[in-house]
C-alpha cells in the first residue's frame, strides 16, 4: 500500500460526498422522464462538450495511453486523434436523427425504423458493447486505487458502482453532467500540471525533446508494422470499431447530446471537442509516459 497524508483521504472523501451531494440537490428537477433521462434538453454546447471529456477520458485513458505513448513516442495520439473521419457522418446524420425522433434509447430508434426483431438484435450487440466499456472502466479504476487504498480490488469497484448508482438514480442526467464538468476540469488541469511537472524534473523542455529518440517523435506509427501496434491495425481497431461504437453506440454518450438545447448546441459541443478539448485530452493521457521515457 502506498503510503498516504491525511490530506489525500480528506481529498478522496470529500470527493465521493460531493458526488453524492449533486445526486441529491438535482433531484428535485426531476419532474418527468424527460428531465431524468434528458435534464429537460435545456444545456449549452460547453456543457455538453465538458461532460464529453469526462465520458472519453477516464482512469482506463490514463493507464492505457500512457503505456502506449512509453513503448512508441507521440505516435500513441493516433488512438486519440482519428475520430475526424466520422464527425461529419454524426454531426449531419445521426445526431438530427436521434434528436428529432425524441428516442430514449438507441434501439428505439431501429423499431421504429424497422422493426422489433432488429430493436433486440440492437440491444443486445449495445449491452454486450457497454458491459465491455463499463466493466474496463471500473477494472482500470479498481487498478488505479489498489495500491492507494490497500482495498480488495472487487471491494473498490464495488463501492464505486454503489456510489455511482446512487447519484445518478437521485440526480438523473443533470447530476450526471454537472458531475462531469467538475471531472473535466479536474482531468484536463490534473493531466496538464503532470505534464508541467515532468517536465520540470527531466530539466525543461528542451531537454525533454532531445532525449526522445527521432522514431518517438513521428506523429504516426509505421503502416503495418510492428503487429500489435501500427497505422493500419489503430485505425480499424480505434478509428473505426472505436470511434463508431463510442460515437454511435454508447447510449452514455448520446444521452449527452440529447440534454442539449438544440441539435445546432450538440453539433457546436463536438466540434468544439474534436477540433479543442480532443487535442489537449491527448496530452494530458499520454504525457506520462513520453516523460517516463
Amino acid at each position: 500500500m502506498i503510503q498516504t497524508s491525511p490530506i489525500f483521504w480528506v481529498i478522496i472523501f470529500g470527493y465521493f460526498i460531493l458526488i453524492l451531494g449533486f445526486g441529491s440537490y438535482f433531484s428535485k428537477y426531476n419532474r418527468t422522464t424527460t428531465d431524468f433521462f434528458f435534464s429537460g434538453r435545456r444545456f449549452s454546447w460547453w456543457l455538453i462538450s465538458m461532460s464529453i471529456v469526462a465520458t472519453g477520458v477516464g482512469s482506463h485513458s490514463f493507464l492505457k495511453y500512457s503505456a502506449k505513448a512509453y513503448q512508441h513516442g507521440f505516435s500513441s495520439t493516433m488512438t486519440y486523434m482519428n475520430d475526424w473521419f466520422f464527425v461529419p457522418f454524426f454531426l449531419f446524420g445521426w445526431l438530427p436523427i436521434v434528436y428529432y425522433t425524441k428516442i430514449h434509447s438507441i434501439p428505439q430508434y431501429f423499431e421504429r425504423r424497422f422493426n422489433k426483431g432488429v430493436r433486440v438484435l440492437a440491444t443486445f450487440a449495445i449491452l454486450v458493447y457497454m458491459i465491455g466499456y463499463i466493466a474496463i472502466g471500473f477494472l482500470t479504476m479498481g487498478k488505479t486505487l489498489e495500491p492507494i487504498l490497500g482495498w480488495n480490488l472487487y471491494t473498490i469497484i464495488m463501492v464505486v458502482a454503489v456510489i455511482s448508482g446512487i447519484y445518478i438514480t437521485f440526480g438523473g442526467q443533470t447530476a450526471v453532467i454537472f458531475t462531469d464538468l467538475a471531472q473535466g476540469f479536474i482531468l484536463l488541469i490534473g493531466g496538464i500540471f503532470v505534464f508541467i511537472l515532468g517536465i520540470q524534473y527531466v530539466g525543461g523542455f528542451g531537454s525533454f525533446w532531445n532525449s526522445l529518440s527521432p522514431e518517438f517523435k513521428l506523429p504516426l506509427a509505421h503502416f503495418n508494422q510492428p503487429s500489435n501496434f501500427n497505422f493500419v491495425g489503430i485505425f480499424w481497431q480505434d478509428g473505426v470499431a472505436g470511434s463508431v461504437g463510442f460515437l454511435f453506440m454508447n447510449q452514455g454518450l448520446i444521452m449527452r447530446f440529447m440534454a442539449a438545447k438544440s441539435v445546432e448546441e450538440g453539433r457546436k459541443s463536438v466540434a468544439f471537442n474534436v477540433l479543442f478539448l480532443l487535442p489537449i485530452s491527448t496530452i494530458c493521457v499520454s504525457n506520462a509516459g513520453w516523460i517516463g521515457r
